[in-house]
């Protein structure tokens, strides 16, 4: 559900950057041609034309990039930069697109084209610290701030309070310490006056103007606070509480990473409330475009792999009679079954002869690498040396099977012997490379290592994420760096 920050934030973010977009239009014209004199003259329709390509592009990429949820004003200067630099270079590669496709007569003027982005990667970063600090300083001129209440202990007080304070959109108008002493009303308590104690707090509700309370309080049953619940509920005011039974289940279930990583949802089932905890999912927008992604890939990939897998088809044929696509069933996505296709690298009797070589595997762990496999042959080990041998799998990703980026799937025989945490791994689609086979493939020899980069990756996922580690495997490929 979105908040009330997160409504109005989005909404500023989109008029601050949409006027730093137009700043940068006119600071990149201003550049190129009032000082530089580098744009030929154009028409005034072409560069209307120009402009609203550039409105577009931004528009698209506000909508595909910007994270309504995450709160702005705690973001570091480091990460403005960063979201900036992103920003502008997936922005001027839509409006590339756009000019493409409209046919634009602007569409030679490289030096305005790569102004732009440059000019605005410099305005955007600098227009959200001016935002941030506009928002936390006049937030009570607005008149749109939650009025916001407190009741918790003095062990508990401080966290929910600086949790708070950090929300721009909230103004803590006081709070309840129900173990506070009656002399410790109308002091300050971490910059917040105490407004009442356990023998008042509910008259003190009754007369201020709040819309919010937060209460983190010690509750066994909840018994004892619901005829307290049922008068504020009854006076329209929100009220979140703080569960314990979730800080407990995250204590001995979750580490401080995957506890991070993890949604909570409140709905029904069976005539009764349930709390929903679970894995961070992608989003709809996400998922569409990581598919898109795959598609455009797999069609490249196809069209490149044929010419080369039909040269390597002679002499691998020649050396070794047998079928050109080794298929291998693996396991997938939670679980599930598919087949794997790869050129044929290893002798045909390669399966049966790998039970002999178990006691020469230098993995430590549930997969097997050996040097010098006795079952690869000749052509085999350039194919793999050069990756070769990955390209039928672009089929696998066209089809739907695969994706371009995710972890590599395991055997069956591997995934019979998995441990629980080992499984975490396989909680996304199976891809041709990841962030273990950019970090060094077959130079990292312990399994736990791969599942610790595979679960990193699934953690920390984002598409330029995976636009990174695309290149990266290229340059690893291309340099012959880990593989065997």
């Amino acid at each position: 559900m979105i908040n009330r920050r997160e409504k109005l934030q989005y909404a500023y973010v989109f008029l601050v950057d949409l006027v730093a977009l137009l700043l940068s239009v006119l600071l990149a014209w201003l550049i190129t041609d009032g000082l530089m004199g580098l744009i030929v003259p154009y028409s005034t329709g072409d560069w209307v034309q120009t402009i609203c390509l550039v409105v577009l592009a931004f528009m698209i990429t506000f909508l595909l990039f910007t994270n309504q949820k995450e709160n702005i004003v705690t973001r570091s200067v480091g990460r403005e930069c960063s979201l900036s630099i992103r920003f502008n270079l997936l922005m001027a590669a839509i409006y590339s697109a756009l000019m493409l496709l409209a046919k634009a007569q602007m569409l030679d003027s490289r030096y305005f084209a790569v102004a732009v982005p440059l000019v605005n990667a410099i305005l955007l970063p600098l227009g959200h610290i001016l935002l941030k600090r506009d928002l936390m300083r006049t937030k009570s001129r607005r008149g749109m701030e939650s009025l916001v209440g407190i009741m918790s202990t003095t062990d508990n007080a401080p966290a929910v309070v600086s949790a708070l304070k950090s929300d721009w959109s909230k103004r803590i108008c006081g709070m309840v310490l129900l173990d506070a002493t009656a002399e410790e009303v109308g002091q300050l308590y971490d910059g917040i006056p105490v407004r009442a104690t356990f023998d008042d707090f509910m008259d003190w509700i009754r007369r201020a103007a709040l819309d919010e309370i937060f209460v983190d309080v010690p509750m066994d049953s909840g018994e004892s606070f619901l005829p307290y619940l049922e008068e504020m509920e009854s006076m329209g005011l929100t009220v979140h509480f703080r569960l314990k039974i979730l800080d407990r289940i995250e204590e001995v279930c979750c580490d401080e990473t995957s506890a991070a990583r993890l949604y909570r949802q409140l709905g029904r089932c069976a005539g009764g409330n349930i709390v929903t905890m679970g894995t961070i999912e992608m989003q709809l927008r996400d998922q569409i475009f990581k598919r898109m992604m795959d598609i455009a890939g797999a069609l490249v990939g196809c069209l490149i792999s044929i010419p080369i897998i039909a040269v390597v088809a002679i002499p691998l044929k020649l050396e070794s009679p047998g079928p050109l696509i080794f298929r291998q069933k693996r396991v997938g996505l939670n679980g599930r079954y598919f087949y794997i296709h790869k050129l044929r690298s290893m002798y045909v009797d390669a399966e049966e002869r790998k039970k002999e070589l178990m006691a020469k595997n230098e993995m430590n762990g549930l997969m097997f690498k050996m040097k010098d496999d006795p079952r690869i042959t000749r052509v085999g080990r350039f194919i793999r040396k050069t990756s070769i041998d990955e390209l039928p799998q672009f089929f696998d990703v066209l089809r739907g099977d695969m994706s371009l980026v995710g972890t590599r799937p395991p055997t069956v025989d591997e995934y019979k012997q998995y441990e629980s945490h080992h499984k975490r791994r396989l909680s996304m689609k199976p891809g041709i490379t990841g962030l273990w086979q950019c970090s060094g493939r077959s130079n990292i020899e312990n399994f736990e290592e791969v599942v610790k980069l595979d679960v990193q990756y699934i953690d920390n996922w984002s598409l330029w994420g995976d636009v990174k580690i695309l290149f990266k495997t290229v340059w690893v490929v291309l340099a012959g760096r880990g593989a065997k």
